[in-house]
């Protein structure tokens, strides 16, 4: 008895072919579109964060004047390790003393060295077991703290983009890394199925036609911006859901680490970061913690500095280990490699004695570590920084370009509809609705529009907002960075409003360049903003050759012209030459009209929250 050939069997392989890369499109598109939005907020403020720490610097003004932190040349030579030794342990033991006369009773401490990106010492400290950790910012050559004003500065880009922050101190931080998590995962399927999808590729790298409009622009501006970097999408698409797999993939742990008491997290991540198991404390919130001793810090940096042949130190720790024994770990500069973590020391802080050095050899860990390293990118330059930057906004640009395209072409089907209602009343000689009303969209794309609106225009202008909110909201206010954060917010919230009366209303592409304008104008305005109020101007740090600070003012400039340009682009009224042609006049009933083509459809200036960038 023969089987019955399933009726898959009889179709070509091409139309097979076919319906898989339909598949692939349709989980393409709704994996894109789903979270879309948060997306676009993640990968944005991810991009800000490259230059995390300048924001830091820019942000808290009153640290302008301190000494750059410079390396020593020819520091293979003994006596260059030595003298550097000598002033970082001279930095470092200021600092701790510092501390301890403000806090005696401190029972761990973490200080970050300066180095050419942040030139002052920033000490964490806390006087419990297992409490939050308050924060300090030292002069490196006195030891006494810095009076900052009170701001998140870059380090809310950096929140955000994976925990979803919205306050200096967030509640939720577990609840926004699962969101995060899922919405990066949506971001990895819809990379993967639009490789699927895409069967030109390679052509398409080479194609952009700005000048068609309508939804080949879109489509265009899409695809390049996709393929362009794609291997830099997957990676760090990739390496971002690696960093919190103990969130996400516990079970591998639980079997892997299973004990006659329960499931041994702690072992797990000894290994994880090159330590040993016994080392780790296990501490409750509550349980009593004895205060550090005076620790002699010279000699454990002069052997870490000896040990690592005058390798860079980034931080110090002090703590007490499982065993109750103050221990000093030292810990190496991030950027002095691309794995993450950096090697560590541990020395005995009271006998000075070295007792281990912790650091994964794994080859797992090691994998790891790459992964997370090249998430961080802790370890590029200056040039590779801005590289990875112009990479971060390629990607926004290829979420934003991907929502405007559906919008685009479920607006051009609509208004495709709508023309070929008034063709049908027109040759029946029926008083037919004005094009107008007949075409308006359905409710659902106009929230798509308008959200869209929010996100892509809203977005930079409450960052905008936030920055300049630094540098106008006294400095004495209580609860100044979360006021800070109320502005952010707070413009975001009033850019959706927006854009939801404009959906409503259908006030077209004003939706789109009033925002954008009011975020070039916010923008450009920052240098100005910051001369008026603070003596880091650019009048003052171009002179000086202070790039640091310089380099910030001219990057908010040229932001705020290019939001300009946008709106400018996307202003209410304006069309190209080709859609002129293609509209003389207006719609009126004719006897047989000739349908536009969905292209020239997509580019009505009156069409709600669609813009072209060809127009």
């Amino acid at each position: 008895m023969s089987a019955t050939p399933s009726p898959a069997a009889h179709r070509p392989a091409s139309t097979q072919r076919e319906g898989f890369r339909q598949a692939m499109s349709w989980l393409h598109t709704w994996a894109g579109l789903i979270l879309g939005w948060l997306l676009f907020a993640i990968f944005l403020t991810g991009t800000l964060s490259f230059f995390r720490s300048e924001f830091n610097l820019w942000m808290r003004p009153e640290m302008h004047g301190l000494p750059s932190a410079t390396e020593t040349e020819g520091a293979a030579e003994p006596t260059a390790q030595a003298a550097q030794a000598a002033r970082t342990a001279q930095t470092v033991q200021k600092s701790v003393d510092a501390l301890v006369r403000r806090a005696p009773e401190v029972t761990q401490w973490i200080l970050h060295l300066p180095d050419e990106r942040d030139p002052a010492v920033n000490l964490l400290w806390r006087g419990t077991g297992n409490g939050r950790f308050e924060t300090l910012r030292m002069h490196p050559q006195t030891g006494e703290p810095i009076e900052a004003r009170q701001t998140m500065g870059g380090d809310f880009f950096y929140r955000f983009h994976f925990e979803l922050r919205t306050a200096q101190k967030g509640r939720w931080a577990i609840q926004g890394r699962w969101v995060v998590g899922v919405a990066t995962m949506l971001m990895f399927v819809a990379l993967i199925t639009g490789v699927i999808t895409h069967r030109r590729i390679f052509k398409d790298f080479f194609t952009f036609r700005p000048n068609k409009g309508g939804q080949r622009a879109w489509m265009d501006a899409h695809n390049v911006t996709g393929v362009l970097v794609l291997p830099f999408y997957l990676m760090i698409t990739f390496s971002g859901l690696m960093i919190f797999h103990t969130l996400y993939m516990p079970a591998g742990i639980a079997t892997a680490y299973k004990t006659e008491k329960g499931v041994d997290a702690n072992a797990y991540f000894a290994d994880l970061q090159g330590e040993k198991a016994e080392s780790r404390p296990r501490r409750g919130p509550g349980d009593p913690v004895e205060p550090l001793p005076a620790i002699a810090l010279q000699p454990l940096i002069e052997a870490a500095s000896t040990r690592w042949q005058g390798g860079r130190i980034g931080s110090l720790q002090a703590r007490r280990d499982a065993k109750g024994r103050a221990v000093v770990e030292i810990t190496r500069h991030d950027g002095d490699r691309l794995q993450y973590r950096p090697p560590r020391l541990l020395f005995d802080a009271t006998t000075g004695q070295w007792l281990d050095q912790a650091d994964a050899t794994g080859p797992a860990a090691r994998t790891y570590g790459v992964l997370y390293g090249l998430h961080l990118a802790r370890f590029a330059d200056a040039g590779m920084r801005w590289v990875l930057f112009g990479f971060g906004v390629l990607g926004s640009l290829m979420i934003a370009t991907g929502m405007v395209l559906w919008s685009v072409k479920r607006s051009a089907r609509s208004e495709a509809k709508a023309q070929a209602h008034a063709q049908t009343a027109a040759s029946r000689e029926i008083h037919a609705v004005p094009l107008a009303v007949a075409a308006r969209a359905p409710f659902g794309e106009r929230l798509v529009a308008a959200i869209n609106i929010a996100t892509l225009a809203g977005l930079p202008l409450a960052c905008g907002v936030y920055i300049a909110s630094n540098r106008l909201i006294p400095i004495g206010t209580a609860g100044r960075a979360d006021v800070e954060l109320a502005w952010f917010f707070g413009t975001w919230g009033l850019a959706l409003l927006w854009a939801l009366a404009c959906a409503l209303a259908r006030e077209g592409r004003a939706g789109w360049s009033v925002p954008l304008c009011a975020a070039g104008l916010v923008w450009a305005a920052l240098p100005g903003i910051n001369a008026l109020t603070t003596r880091t101007h650019l009048g003052v740090t171009l002179p000086a050759g202070e790039w640091a600070w310089a380099g910030m003012d001219l990057s908010f400039l040229a932001t705020g012209l290019l939001l300009g340009w946008l709106s400018w682009r996307l202003r209410p009224g304006r069309m190209s030459r080709g859609k002129v042609a293609a509209h003389p006049g207006p719609h009126t009933a004719s006897p047989a009209p000739r349908p536009a083509p969905p292209q020239a459809v997509a580019a009505l200036p009156g069409t709600p929250g669609v813009s072209t960038l060809g127009a």
